[in-house]
């Protein structure tokens, strides 16, 4: 990592012609230039460049046009980043911000801390702004290093209460040495974790979760500042170990030269796909109380969790803790091979996205770096048709790129809305990478009327996403009508994609390596909504995904209308999990080592419960959507119903006749009678939205998989139940070998397999495979 060179910010990027060198096309006065060396009252020229990216985007403000966009030319070097470039309205439209043709430009929310300016523990004076040192364990002593960062005016950041379902917050500044970020000092060390064995729960206060309207008898959600006020758990402390290190994590009143001020327990508590983040209140004798409430409850055969930011746990290397305690703002830190000699130190102190593109139109920013906030790398608020284009952005706590917005806690509340995602925006040839959160999240297009965002996410890397937040995928998909293509995504904890809308796309993917550290969970995940309707699975590549009970395509909660064709699914425990939806058609997949194609769920388990498994959440989605009504609460205009209606009749001939079961006055079912709400009515007839009808699979090549997995807890019904074709023309063979199919390609041979003859299969169904699915131009382009 080069030194860093402080000097005052820049920014703002704009569009790059898709064409030509920019230069070319464009007049001088529409070109200007940064470099470190210059100066905001220069003329912007190659040889008198200004100073700032936002004084060269003010330079071009009104000048630039469709027909005369302008470009904006940042020189070689490090650029430290004190505050987000804005790039706003039409005046700053049509231009293109780009590292200079062959050279490297890094825009740093990182701050160096020089080698020279660490102290050893030993050295610190005895004064109050060093109190906490006493915390340091004696053994790893020696080996700690300190550094003033108030002194230098390093911003330190704060934990803040993250977590699923949570309000997203900046995280908190992240410690990178030679380019490996470190560990807040913790207990247990490395991949150890808390559990059960070592902890039981002495009072467990309902989790935050019990308080969304789709759980509270009135049908009301807790206000959030309310939320947080909510008690957390008491534990009492069982295992010896920990009820030794615990001792000083945290009292009624703090003593910082004896007892930790901001220690908290992060990890899963309740659902091992639902990370969260607690605070240590107090310990006393063996009872460790927590001052903030869990999502869920306080522990379950699932929980996994350590204990962070405590200063009396800094006994492994490459740990490290920040003292905050009144305004201290010091860092201990125990580098590798114990010392600091020779390595490259960096703290993310910026807490903002590096660009905020907003109500702008065809810009471009291009070959830039971006490393390090604890907030989000780029934002575009209701911008049309730009471009982020050949961007490294790394060490960043929350999402990589974020393309307009969404309401908060998607997954539990009914009143989901995107907005202010604009149009045609595009994110390609980037690496995405080192993230806290996501990659790009995607918000475009009106699921009111189907208009169609159209952003377009393609020929990116993307990994090592969701280290500090589950539920961040590469890419979030939501709205209607964008696209997620040709990238190359790998090495996470969690999922993937997660889709929330219609008519979305996403091919030509490599999938590797995913939900290593999670279960119940799906590369592809989907669910919670019967009107989530033609979602596209196709030419896309699974391969070593964790196992724990995963898949690598997730339709949960009545999920509805997935087309999932030619993908290749290898080494993966659940190919397609489908859950209670209907019209879900997976058809001409290759199965490579896979233990179950997949497995279905009912919303008949149990004895046919009603109301079923969040049947508010799924209700009202529905009746947003397809309920005619004046548009208000849950319903849809007439117009737009008609809109949907037509969108979608040919693919699914019977969605006019789609319905929740209710009785003739219009209330929601809950329970079966003899003339309302019948048997027949609620759980039969496949318009119902509890049936899962019309759901497909079918040509699968199966090599070395196991059989579909039928539920065994819905009195004898299954998927196969209500689609008595389920699972047609399924080939097996154990070893690619026999299928002439190549594993490093995923392509048959044309002249030797035996598909050529094989019933629904046949010559014309493999030259189709062997032309369109490829693992060729995946990834950024060189």
């Amino acid at each position: 990592m080069p030194k860093r060179v402080t000097i005052p910010l820049v920014a703002a990027l704009v569009a790059i012609a898709a064409s030509t060198h920019p230069a070319a096309a464009a007049p001088p006065k529409t070109i200007v230039y940064v470099a470190k060396d210059g100066k905001d009252d220069a003329s912007g020229t190659m040889k008198d460049p200004f100073a700032t990216i936002e004084r060269a985007r003010d330079a071009l403000a009104g000048k630039t046009s469709a027909r005369n966009p302008g470009t904006v030319y940042i020189r070689e070097g490090v650029y430290q980043t004190a505050k987000t470039i804005e790039v706003t309205g039409e005046d700053n439209s049509y231009v293109t911000y780009a590292a200079y043709p062959g050279e490297q430009v890094e825009l740093a929310g990182v701050t160096t801390l020089s080698p020279e300016k660490f102290q050893k523990l030993s050295d610190v004076p005895a004064d109050a702004k060093w109190s906490s040192k006493s915390r340091v364990p004696a053994a790893t002593a020696p080996n700690v290093y300190v550094y003033d960062l108030g002194a230098e005016g390093i911003p330190t950041g704060a934990l803040n209460k993250n977590g699923f379902n949570w309000k997203p917050q900046p995280f908190a500044p992240q410690l990178i040495t030679d380019d490996a970020t470190q560990t807040l000092a913790q207990y247990p060390n490395g991949d150890a974790k808390l559990d059960r064995t070592h902890l039981t729960v002495k009072v467990a206060p309902k989790g935050a979760r019990d308080y969304f309207s789709d759980k509270t008898q009135d049908g009301t959600t807790l206000p959030y500042e309310d939320m947080l006020k909510l008690p957390g758990p008491v534990y009492t402390i069982t295992d010896p170990d920990l009820a030794a290190h615990s001792q000083k994590w945290a009292t009624g009143t703090a003593d910082p030269t004896a007892y930790e001020t901001d220690g908290w327990l992060a990890g899963y508590f309740g659902n091992n796909y639902a990370n969260d983040r607690i605070r240590i209140a107090s310990v006393a004798g063996n009872d460790l109380a927590s001052s903030y409430p869990t999502m869920y409850i306080a522990t379950d055969k699932w929980s996994s969790f350590v204990a962070q930011n405590v200063l009396s746990e800094l006994d492994a290397e490459g740990e490290y803790y920040i003292d905050r305690y009144q305004a201290h703002n010091t860092l201990y830190y125990y580098p590798p091979g114990g010392t600091v000699a020779g390595k490259e130190i960096s703290l993310t102190s910026f807490d903002a996205p590096f660009f905020q593109l907003e109500n702008v139109r065809n810009v471009t920013l291009k070959g830039l770096k971006l490393n390090g906030t604890t907030g989000t790398g780029v934002r575009l608020l209701d911008a049309e048709s730009c471009t982020v284009d050949g961007l490294e952005i790394l060490n960043v706590s929350m999402d990589a790129i974020a393309i307009g917005e969404a309401n908060d806690a998607i997954t539990a509340i009914a009143e989901y809305r995107t907005s202010r995602g604009g149009h045609r925006n595009r994110v390609v040839n980037s690496r995405l990478h080192d993230l806290g959160g996501g990659g790009v999240f995607t918000a475009g297009g009106d699921r009111d009327s189907l208009e169609r965002g159209d952003h377009v996410v393609e020929h990116n890397e993307i990994y090592d996403f969701s280290k500090l937040a589950t539920y961040t995928p590469a890419g979030y998909m939501y709205g209607v009508g964008n696209t997620f293509r040709y990238n190359n995504v790998h090495d996470a904890p969690h999922m993937a994609i997660q889709i929330m809308g219609n008519d979305m796309e996403v091919s030509h993917n490599r999938f590797e390596r995913l939900v290593t550290n999670a279960s119940d969970q799906g590369v592809i995940y989907a669910g919670r909504d019967y009107t989530y309707l033609n979602n596209v699975i196709t030419y896309n590549l699974f391969k070593d995904i964790g196992e724990d009970g995963n898949q690598a395509i997730y339709m949960d909660d009545g999920m509805s209308g997935m087309v999932v064709h030619h993908n290749v699914f290898d080494k993966v425990q659940h190919g397609l999990f489908y859950q209670s939806g209907h019209s879900n058609v997976a058809s001409d997949n290759v199965f490579k080592d896979v233990t179950y194609i997949g497995h279905d769920k009912l919303y008949h388990e149990g004895g046919k419960r009603l109301p079923v498994a969040n049947a508010k959440v799924v209700v009202e989605r529905f009746n947003d959507m397809l309920k005619v009504g004046d548009g208000t609460g849950f319903t849809n205009t007439r117009q737009n119903v008609e809109k949907w209606y037509r969108r979608y009749g040919k693919q699914y001939a019977d969605i006019r006749d789609w319905y929740v079961p209710a009785d003739s006055q219009g209330q929601v079912c809950t329970s079966v009678g003899s003339t309302e709400c019948t048997d027949e009515h609620v759980w039969s007839n496949p318009d119902s939205v509890y049936v899962p009808a019309h759901n497909v699979l079918t040509r699968s090549v199966s090599i070395g998989t196991g059989d579909f997995a039928y539920t065994d807890d819905a009195d004898g019904l299954s998927v196969k139940t209500f689609n008595p074709d389920f699972d047609s023309y399924n080939v097996k063979k154990p070893t690619p070998a026999e299928f002439a199919f190549d594993p490093a390609t995923g392509k048959f041979d044309a002249k030797s397999t035996p598909l050529n003859s094989t019933d629904g299969f046949g010559r014309p169904w493999v030259r189709e495979w062997n032309k369109s699915f490829t693992l060729d131009g995946i990834g950024p382009k060189s």
